[in-house]
């Protein structure tokens, strides 16, 4: 089963009979039947027909939709599982502030450690000594066994985190330049392709958790802002490194994007359709062959996966064990 692409501005997405075809200017692009999609994004100026919608809503595939630009917009999808009392659990742990914050120390604890895997595991030719900087990130880590508020853990994530990110710009062997962070929008390449990353890692794991009747706005971490899908943004945490930025290190420093496939637009930097079509292509494979992730597993089978363990934890009052990687290690 195939997640489907749709950036050609103008095209329509219509049903014929048990099929989905995807045309523009009467001219078919794409023809498959429903049992060949597992997902639809839409990105930018594409319509969707009512009749494909309740066909697709029926058949249980999400359609996500994005901005031109990238930005996650919402998804349509069928009635999630109705389980309220997985909700009720959720709250409860949410208003345990000592169950909390060990929820929350045990996500940054893990994304550090993922951090310096990343790091360590890089091939370094020499020119950049990285253990000053993972043992201070160590240092920094050690902290979360403290007695600690949940801005004090978002404060050593950050910490760590500037630190990574001086390192991880050292990884690309390309003419894009990473000189940190940047967003909304991004003004580099790099930055283009790890914030594009995110959002499509963000939705797969929002469609994972609705499909769990979780309260995707009600996270541990990252607490409680009106519009902001929390539960995600902890989970997120735990796969930004293995998935998205070795992606990205893999796309730049194997030619497979380069600085042509990107355009300017507004103050910032956007992939061109061309790129667009390549980086999705290379996303898939990514995230569904098995050889990537470390376990034998695609990472959408490890994000469904994990998903599962976080019910798990809260209905068995235990402290959930995030994915790491190279191991799992909990904050003790």
């Amino acid at each position: 089963m195939a997640v489907i692409y749709v950036k050609e501005q103008g095209a329509l997405i219509q049903k014929r009979s048990e099929r989905i075809i995807v045309s523009k200017n009467s001219k078919t692009l794409l023809e498959l039947s429903k049992d060949n999609i597992e997902d639809i994004a839409v990105v930018g100026n594409v319509q969707v027909t009512t009749q494909a919608l309740q066909m697709l809503m029926q058949s249980g595939i999400d359609v996500s939709y994005f901005s031109y630009s990238g930005k996650y917009l919402g998804h349509t999808a069928a009635e999630s599982s109705k389980n309220i009392f997985l909700r009720f659990e959720q709250y409860e742990l949410y208003h345990d502030e000592n169950r909390r914050l060990a929820f929350a120390k045990n996500i940054v604890w893990n994304k550090v450690q993922n951090q310096i895997d990343l790091i360590k595991n890089y091939r370094w030719s020499g020119e950049y000594d990285w253990k000053p900087d993972v043992e201070q990130m160590l240092y920094i880590r050690e902290k979360l066994k403290g007695d600690i508020t949940g801005n004090q853990i978002l404060g050593i994530e950050g910490k760590c985190s500037n630190i990574y990110f001086g390192a991880f710009g050292k990884m690309f062997k390309c003419k894009c330049q990473f000189n940190g962070r940047n967003r909304r929008p991004p003004k580099d390449p790099i930055n283009v392709i790890i914030s594009l990353g995110y959002t499509l890692l963000t939705k797969e794991i929002c469609s994972a958790l609705d499909a769990e009747s979780f309260e995707p706005y009600l996270g541990f971490l990252h607490g409680i802002r009106y519009g902001r899908k929390s539960l995600a943004l902890d989970i997120i945490e735990e796969f930004r490194q293995p998935v998205v930025d070795r992606l990205a290190i893999r796309l730049f420093n194997k030619r497979m994007i380069n600085e042509l496939d990107f355009d300017a637009e507004n103050y910032g930097i956007i992939l061109s359709e061309d790129g667009f079509s390549k980086f999705c292509k290379e996303y898939e494979r990514w995230m569904t062959g098995r050889e990537y992730s470390g376990t034998g597993k695609s990472f959408r089978h490890e994000i469904k996966s994990q998903v599962s363990v976080l019910k798990k934890s809260i209905r068995n009052h235990e402290l959930y064990s995030p994915f790491c990687w190279r191991q799992n290690e909990i904050c003790g």
